[in-house]
């Protein structure tokens, strides 16, 4: 995980951070689990197996069409809070989106990608690279390293989703 935070002169300490996981499945299919984008259901996995911990997802639903560019998907929590991201940009050819997450108390601006990339064993690398503002400057290690777990989780999902493919 490469992380780069510090405090900026507004205030706030701006944050990148990039993680990537080698994947055992083929690129096309990893890309199709991603952009399926309110499809987390099937690869989110829960904290009691080794997902992220604190809030629970309960559900998540697509506001706009499958594929189409805008979208929506709308996470619901278990605490009650509800947090959307929103994809302005797909390239099926080069498996790259971008996508905001709405500004909340913690983070404003956050901006992410993720692409998928082939390796020659028929594999996939995904990555996920994300800039944003953390809201409280003396917080913004603590704001980089949840955002750090989050997609340590995701990786976990995706790695599991795909391990329980191949063995079917």
């Amino acid at each position: 995980m490469e992380i780069d935070g510090s405090p900026n002169h507004r205030g706030s300490g701006r944050v990148a951070l990039h993680d990537s996981i080698e994947i055992s499945a083929p690129a096309q299919q990893v890309w199709e689990l991603i952009c399926d984008w309110a499809g987390m259901s099937r690869w989110w996995l829960p904290a009691e197996e080794g997902g992220l911990e604190g809030p629970q997802l309960i559900s998540c639903e697509l506001v706009g069409a499958p594929g189409s560019v805008p979208r929506t998907r709308r996470m619901v929590l278990s605490d009650g809070g509800v947090v959307e991201e929103t994809i302005f940009y797909q390239n099926d050819e080069t498996r790259r989106i971008h996508y905001i997450k709405a500004d909340n108390q913690h983070v404003v601006g956050y901006v992410a990608t993720t692409y998928v990339d082939d390796l020659a064993d028929g594999g996939c690398v995904v990555h996920i690279a994300s800039t944003f503002d953390a809201t409280q400057p003396d917080a913004s290690s603590a704001t980089a390293a949840w955002f750090a777990d989050i997609y340590r989780s995701m990786f976990a999902g995706y790695s599991r989703y795909f391990t329980r493919q191949s063995a079917h």
